[in-house]
C-alpha cells in the first residue's frame, strides 16, 4: 500500500479517483485531518457518510444559534407576517415539528431565508473544506435537496448523478400522494 502526504487541497479531485484506491493518506496540517480520515474510508457510504456528518458539525459550530428562532412551531418570518399567511421555508417540510426542525440536513442548514440572515454572514459550502472530498456535482446535491431526512440526504449522495433526479422525483410523486389520501 502506497503512501502520499496531503499538504493542501489542491489535488483532492485526483485523490478522490481509482488511481488511489488502494493508497494511504496522511498529514501533518491540523486543518486537513478531517479531509485525510475521509480519503482514507474506502467504502462509498463511510466516506459520503463521514462527510456530511463534519459538514453538519461545521454548520452547527458556524451557526451556533438557532437561525430560524422556532416558538410555537413559527419560525421568526412567520411570526412577523401581518396577512397571518402560513408562510417560511419549511412550510413545505413534512420533517418539522411544533419544536423546530429535528432533520441534520445539509440543505436547510445553509440558510436561505433573507429574514433569518439578516444580521449575519452566511457561510458558502465551497468554504466548508471537507466538502472538497466529494465531486462538484455532490457539492451540488448538498446545497440544493431540502426537505428530507439525513437517511434520504446520504442515500441521495451515494447515489449515481445520473440516478439522482430521478429519485428524487419519485420521491416527490410519493409525498404528493401521501398529502392527498
Amino acid at each position: 500500500m502506497k503512501h502520499v502526504t496531503i499538504k493542501n487541497t489542491k489535488l483532492l479531485f485526483l485523490y478522490r479517483t481509482p488511481l488511489f484506491r488502494k493508497t494511504k493518506f496522511k498529514t501533518e496540517n491540523k486543518e486537513l485531518k478531517n479531509i485525510v480520515k475521509a480519503l482514507n474510508l474506502k467504502n462509498k457510504k463511510e466516506r459520503i457518510t463521514y462527510i456530511y456528518n463534519e459538514t453538519v458539525k461545521a454548520l452547527n459550530e458556524y451557526y451556533s444559534d438557532d437561525l430560524c428562532n422556532f416558538i410555537n412551531g413559527q419560525c421568526i418570518v412567520q411570526r412577523e407576517n401581518k396577512k397571518g399567511k402560513y408562510n417560511g421555508c419549511c412550510r413545505f417540510c413534512p420533517l418539522v415539528t411544533d419544536k423546530g426542525c429535528p432533520s441534520e440536513n445539509v440543505s436547510c442548514k445553509l440558510i436561505y431565508c433573507k429574514t433569518a440572515i439578516k444580521n449575519i454572514k452566511l457561510i458558502k459550502i465551497r468554504n466548508i473544506k471537507i466538502t472538497k472530498c466529494l465531486s462538484p456535482l455532490k457539492r451540488l446535491i448538498l446545497r440544493g435537496n431540502f426537505f428530507i431526512t439525513k437517511e434520504e440526504f446520504i442515500d441521495d449522495l451515494c447515489k449515481s448523478v445520473l440516478i439522482y433526479p430521478f429519485k428524487t422525483i419519485k420521491r416527490d410523486i410519493k409525498r404528493n400522494i401521501k398529502k392527498t389520501v
